[in-house]
């Protein structure tokens, strides 16, 4: 293997005309403003990642994503690869470093390392028990006290969760981000009768450690028109009351729903989708299956997958050409 094992997944990058009325809808989502500078709008959450989100003022496209990696020694190896750039020293909050390049769909992929951490608020990360019911005294995990979550706020935002990207060809793409930042499939989504992946579902390769059901998704393009780019951006929040608030926030907002209240089949999270003022699909989930990297991967066809365990339907503009 010529590349590294990326750890996670640090921020996303997309690029607006306007600035200001992005930020409206990321602060009515559950961010706050880390930095403004140069035309570059950097957005964090609750959690401890210095920025999860990233915004340049420019005509409305979508740049890339950017991964963690173990240490300077990983962005050195990736350096002294053709596809990605010498090492750079980041201007942007909490410093550090990063190497760039781009996908075979020509999407940005940047790894970066060194960035500080913020400090945090563990009692707001951390969610109400919750009672399960039973004779057992082992299901009542809040005894005496009751469980008040407030009218309606934005969402807590634990960290950036994963992300996914409409290609050409989901598997010349798991190819090259297996070789190049240790991508592993999770599960694998078939068109039945032929040998095409409609989607993979890839998951960083921790070793034993445990990671999420996947980090990134890797979607076939013909649902965007042959339009590669964007799928989605997913925030991990709190819990599921965190979910159902931060619904209610938007709605009332006005900003447009894709999908959702639902579970999903593949990954198990309990999701909720809307849309950004310029049209890119951005999610709230909680709950995620999560792996180590003995987990076989699985094939499941586009007619199951595209379901839920519970919830509305899949609508027929998630995925499409808008929000690439």
């Amino acid at each position: 293997m010529d590349g590294i094992k990326v750890r996670d997944i640090a921020f996303s990058i997309v690029q607006v005309p306007d600035l200001e009325l992005l930020e409206k809808f990321l602060f009515d989502f559950g961010m706050c403003r880390a930095s403004l500078e140069n035309d570059t709008l950097y957005m964090h959450g609750a959690g401890s990642q210095q920025y999860i989100h990233v915004a340049q003022k420019g005509e409305r496209a979508f740049i890339g994503h950017a991964f963690y990696a173990d240490s300077i020694k990983d962005l050195e190896k990736l350096s002294k690869l053709e596809s990605f750039s010498d090492i750079e020293e980041l201007s942007s909050p909490g410093g550090g470093n990063k190497v760039s390049g781009l996908d075979p769909d020509g999407i940005e992929v940047q790894v970066v390392y060194g960035i500080e951490e913020r400090e945090v608020d563990i009692d707001l990360l951390t969610p109400n028990p919750s009672n399960l019911g039973g004779k057992g005294k082992e299901n009542f995990k809040r005894i005496n006290k009751t469980k008040r979550v407030g009218k309606p706020r934005s969402s807590v935002i634990k960290k950036l969760g994963h992300a996914g990207i409409n290609v050409t060809d989901p598997k010349v793409s798991l190819t090259w981000y297996n070789q190049h930042l240790g991508f592993i499939p999770t599960d694998i989504v078939e068109v039945p009768n032929t040998d095409i992946y409609a989607a993979i579902f890839a998951r960083c390769d921790l070793g034993d450690e445990l990671t999420d059901h996947h980090t990134f998704l890797i979607q076939s393009n013909l649902g965007s028109e042959g339009k590669s780019g964007l799928n989605h951006i997913s925030f991990e929040v709190v819990d599921i009351d965190d979910v159902f608030l931060g619904h209610e926030v938007l709605k009332e907002k006005g900003y447009r729903h894709e999908w959702g209240i639902g579970r999903h089949f593949l990954g198990s999270q309990i999701f909720d989708y809307w849309r950004s003022p310029y049209g890119h699909i951005y999610e709230h989930m909680t709950d995620s299956d999560v792996f180590d990297n003995k987990k076989e991967v699985e094939k499941t066809s586009i007619e199951i997958a595209a379901g839920m365990q519970w919830g509305p339907d899949i609508t027929n503009t998630f995925g499409n050409k808008e929000g690439v």
